[in-house]
């Protein structure tokens, strides 16, 4: 598996390319806290290669070598820092590749890794899109979104118990607020693990949503 440094740790990158000639626009997948990669790679590979878009999806645990994070370890204030640089090194090098076009890259998080994706977005380039899945925007990154904040796409489960669905809705009223383009998709019933029909359903959504902003 391809690799890139980060605070001189060594970095899995797994990469998935299309088959079209030339610089291709890229989505970079950011896992969620049980750091468990490949659900949501199998789910996004196919329609979003079928596109001509590029997928990589991060390893940024290998940073901390975290197997899974709980909430202390969320919350204890040296870790997501660590994620954190360890995406925007991801971002660089990924805008980096020979095959990818850097005015195209858009970013997905699930989760802790919306979380990632989203704070990342208040302070890095080039992202010309994030997708929010099932996160939000703590603080203090929430305290530096500005009007140049890229397209947004938020999808929660109204019955999510983990994270609970206000924080998609308190990304909603910041975006509008700055006049940030963006949409909000919420899922009746749905929690934080989503049933087979609102996977297929976030896929068509992610899909077209790809196809505008990227």
């Amino acid at each position: 598996m391809p690799t890139f440094l980060s605070g001189g740790v060594s970095i899995r990158l797994q990469c998935y390319e299309p088959n079209t000639p030339g610089a291709h626009p890229a989505l970079i997948l950011f896992h969620g806290a049980g750091g468990n990669v490949d659900h949501w790679v199998q789910y996004l590979v196919p329609g979003i290669n079928r596109l001509g878009i590029a997928l990589y999806a991060v390893h940024y645990f290998d940073r901390t070598k975290t197997q899974r994070a709980d909430p202390a370890l969320i919350e204890d204030g040296i870790h997501v820092p660590l994620w954190l640089g360890t995406a925007g090194d991801a971002l660089a090098h990924i805008a980096a590749l020979p095959h990818v076009d850097p005015r195209r890259i858009a970013l997905v998080g699930i989760s802790l890794g919306a979380f990632i994706s989203l704070a990342l977005a208040t302070e890095a380039k080039p992202i010309r899109a994030v997708i929010d899945i099932s996160g939000g925007l703590a603080e203090p990154w929430s305290t530096r979104a500005t009007s140049a904040f890229p397209h947004t796409l938020i999808v929660h489960g109204e019955a999510d118990t983990t994270v609970p669905v206000s924080h998609a809705r308190k990304l909603d009223d910041l975006l509008t607020r700055l006049e940030v383009r963006h949409e909000i998709i919420l899922l009746p019933k749905e929690g934080h693990w989503f049933s087979p029909a609102a996977h297929l359903r976030i896929l068509a959504i992610i899909s077209t949503f790809l196809s505008t902003h990227l």
